[in-house]
């Protein structure tokens, strides 16, 4: 049997550490850190482990070791979130994206809005959510992620102003002075699963050779029938799509 000392020894050592990791934000740790594989190492150093061994998520806000991705909040945006694949994939110029072994990340970070929604302090419809990556030169970590927040009132604004003209095609988009010019299409709920890497590398002129200089946006949509669609957002010059969210979600 085991000593009733060495199990209170080992609750409180549990009970220490999870306060001690509480208290860091991994996103904090990553900038602080100012290396580009800090997103990395808290993935790897810290949430799996911490789940393989104790049970539990921290720092994360959950590990899937089956789907092999983590979800983390981004320090001082409340319904900000990141998924993560445990995965080492650099980002979206990885060919690894490719491989049919590699998990679908937007349809995985699509069924974890609910974290976003929980944060937000109020209700929130299918169109108030989005997902973004940004191009390999606009961002400040080497592992893929995708972000996922609310959209910018701005961006819902114009999307519904101008649904009709936004189609199964691909079609121009500007969002000046506040973002920059997309390639735009509607999507269903399928091609999501499908996934949306592989579509924007098939449909995209060049963007196979240069994933590397594409930044992706996936904003929840209204269907002309009231169905749940999305509109795909591309920008091939090396932009960020995290533009197209919107940090003031709770407000």
């Amino acid at each position: 049997m085991t000593d009733p000392r060495l199990r209170r020894l080992s609750h409180w050592r549990l009970k220490l550490l999870s306060i001690v990791v509480a208290s860091l934000s991994p996103i904090t740790l990553a900038y602080g850190i100012g290396q580009r594989d800090a997103l990395w190492q808290v993935v790897e150093g810290l949430c799996v482990p911490m789940n393989a061994t104790f049970g539990i998520s921290l720092p994360c806000l959950k590990v899937d070791s089956t789907r092999r991705f983590v979800v983390i909040r981004a320090p001082g945006d409340e319904t900000h979130i990141i998924v993560v694949p445990t995965q080492r994939i650099a980002g979206i110029e990885s060919p690894a994206l490719f491989s049919p072994d590699t998990p679908n990340l937007w349809a995985i970070a699509w069924n974890e809005r609910s974290w976003v929604s929980g944060a937000a302090g109020r209700s929130l419809e299918w169109s108030d959510i989005g997902m973004a990556i940004n191009s390999s030169v606009s961002r400040t970590q080497d592992q893929l992620h995708i972000h996922v927040d609310c959209v910018d009132p701005r961006l819902k604004h114009m999307l519904a102003n101008h649904a009709k003209n936004i189609s199964g095609r691909w079609s121009e988009f500007d969002l000046p002075p506040w973002a920059g010019r997309y390639r735009v299409k509607r999507i269903g709920h399928a091609e999501l699963d499908r996934g949306i890497f592989q579509m924007v590398a098939d449909e995209i002129a060049g963007a196979r050779e240069h994933m590397g200089l594409q930044t992706i946006g996936v904003i929840g949509a209204q269907g002309p029938k009231g169905e749940k669609d999305f509109v795909v957002f591309v920008n091939s010059h090396g932009g960020h799509a995290e533009e197209l969210l919107d940090r003031q979600c709770p407000a």
